[in-house]
């Protein structure tokens, strides 16, 4: 079976029980028609972090019913946290629908994945896991290893950025005792810009 006609299979499947969302149903039925857009799905067990997403809920599901959130983004901050570099990770979507009509118009000139979960009121069916796929922006899929190599990178560029600002502050101390304002100037914008990046402080 070619992995297109399994998707719509599961479409099927899961159109034919009770949805927390009724006009979920008449979504599904028109979704079971555009073999396009369903070839640009991938199922998922979890959607956290992705940034084109489906949610559908059966009755007795403990998540929202039906949800489309479109152009949603990852921005990651770095603080420092008893002297340990600790990662944030905030989240800003474009598009967020909770009406199933509202989302087949959104997804008419949709590109792209469209990473989707089905959200069972009980146990996840076999028929189910056989198409879901891992999600690629979850940290535990990625390996401690993937992990460390980023704490290090970032640890890395705020070390190159404490150093310039080092650089930068001798300048500013050479640029004041010969009283040269506009290398002054010149410099400390600069100094200033690279202070607000750097997790470190100077006196």
């Amino acid at each position: 079976m070619r992995k297109v006609d399994a998707k719509q299979r599961a479409i099927l499947e899961f159109s034919q029980r009770l949805l927390k969302e009724p006009s979920s149903k008449m979504f599904l039925q028109r979704l079971l028609n555009n073999k396009e857009l369903v070839d640009k799905m991938v199922f998922v067990l979890d959607r956290k972090m992705l940034a084109n997403t489906l949610l559908v809920s059966e009755l007795g599901s403990s998540r929202i019913g039906f949800q489309l959130e479109l152009g949603a983004r990852r921005q990651d901050e770095v603080s420092l946290v008893n002297g340990r570099l600790v990662r944030h990770v905030k989240r800003t979507r474009r598009l967020c629908l909770n009406d199933p009509m509202e989302a087949w118009e959104a997804l008419e000139n949709f590109e792209g994945r469209l990473y989707t979960q089905f959200s069972f009121a009980g146990e996840i069916p076999d028929w189910y896991l056989a198409i879901v796929e891992p999600n690629p922006a979850l940290p535990a899929e990625a390996g401690p290893a993937v992990e460390e190599e980023e704490t290090a990178d970032i640890f890395r560029e705020q070390l190159d950025i404490a150093l310039w600002i080092i650089l930068l502050k001798q300048e500013i101390d050479q640029a004041l005792a010969e009283r040269n304002s506009q290398r002054f100037y010149e410099i400390v914008g600069l100094y200033n810009r690279l202070q607000e990046r750097c997790l470190w402080e100077f006196d």
